[in-house]
Parts: structure tokens; C-alpha cells; sequence
């Protein structure tokens, strides 16, 4: 199964009562997994991995496998027995990777996340400075960032989901209310 984990800059991450080195398109292998005790842990959900290691440039995050004998909690988190790391993802194919999540799993309940540098709220989200992330979900969601910051928009209605877009906010967009319009074009907002 496809899910995500974070790391710090060399690529290790706590294991049990030690720290286990992973390495990039390896497969690593632990004997038992039960969440929260063994095995190597990921998320299904990116912006969960945000719990474990924060976006501030001194880890990192990929895409992973995980494989074995599989063991999931109501929090989504995951222990396996086999895990490989599949592909790193810069801060766009991240947020990116979350702004599918949402889409694929639009009745998730923790959908919605804040952790520090990254925002994904209902209706509102605003980045913080040039290396944040910003996503707002709803009927007619905005955000807002400085230039450099990465924005999403994913648009719903009571059918589900209709419409989903990611942007680096430039110096025209930048510091302004920004929504998407029904030809996936994204508008300044009026403020009032």
C-alpha cells in the first residue's frame, strides 16, 4: 500500500527503542508490526507526518510501500513489517500528495490540519511566509500567502468534490484573498 513518512535529514527515524538508517529505493524489514509498539510507521494521510516531523527544512518525506503484515488504528497511522522508500517529495509534490488525499477521501474526518508551516483548513487558509503551505477546502474557499508560499484551493458543493487546485503564489497573487473560478482560474477576492 502507498503511504507517506517523514525523516529527519539523514534518514533515520525512531524505531521501538532505537533509531533505524533507511536509504532510498531499499526495502527494510522488521519482524512484527503493531501501531505504536513495532514495525516501521507511516501515514495514509501526508499532513499526518506533520505530527512526527515538522516542514522546517531539517527533515524530509516520501512516498513509501509499505508492505508485510500490515496493522492500521483509528488515527490512520500505520506499522508494517516492510517498508521502501519509493520517491522524496519537495514541499509542492507534498502538499500536492495531500491535496489528493483529500480528494480521494473527501468524508476523512481529519482531513483538516495545522502544523505550524502547514495550514489545511474549512473555508480559509493564509501560509505564513515563503516556505509555508495553505489549503482551504469548502463551497467557496480562499487563501492567501506571500510570494513564494504554496496555495490550495479544493472546491466542494453537497455532491463532493468539483474542482481542486494548487499554485506557488508570485508577485501578482501574493499577499491577496485568492479563489478559484468555475474555469479553474484563480481571482483576487474583493475585500470588503
Amino acid at each position: 500500500m502507498i503511504a507517506y513518512k517523514g525523516f529527519t535529514k539523514d534518514l533515520t527515524a525512531r524505531l521501538g527503542s532505537g533509531i533505524y538508517q533507511f536509504k532510498p529505493g531499499e526495502t527494510a524489514v522488521e519482524e512484527s508490526s503493531k501501531t505504536v509498539r513495532s514495525g516501521f510507521h507511516c501515514c495514509e494521510n501526508p499532513f499526518e507526518c506533520l505530527t512526527y516531523y515538522s516542514m522546517d527544512g531539517k527533515n524530509r518525506f516520501f512516498i513509501v510501500e509499505a508492505a508485510g503484515d500490515i496493522d492500521e488504528d483509528e488515527s490512520e497511522r500505520i506499522a508494517c513489517t516492510k517498508i521502501t522508500l519509493v520517491k522524496e517529495l519537495s514541499m509542492k509534490e507534498f502538499a500536492l500528495e495531500g491535496m489528493k488525499y483529500i480528494i480521494e477521501h473527501p468524508d476523512r474526518a481529519n482531513w483538516q490540519q495545522s502544523h505550524g508551516t502547514v495550514v489545511v483548513k474549512q473555508d480559509e487558509a493564509e501560509a505564513k511566509d515563503h516556505k509555508s503551505i495553505a489549503i482551504a477546502r469548502g463551497t467557496n474557499p480562499k487563501v492567501k500567502g506571500p510570494e513564494g508560499s504554496i496555495l490550495g484551493l479544493i472546491v466542494e458543493d453537497d455532491q463532493g468534490i468539483k474542482n481542486a487546485k494548487l499554485l506557488i503564489c508570485t508577485g501578482a497573487t501574493a499577499d491577496k484573498w485568492l479563489r478559484l473560478t468555475e474555469e479553474r482560474e484563480v481571482e483576487a477576492v474583493e475585500e470588503s
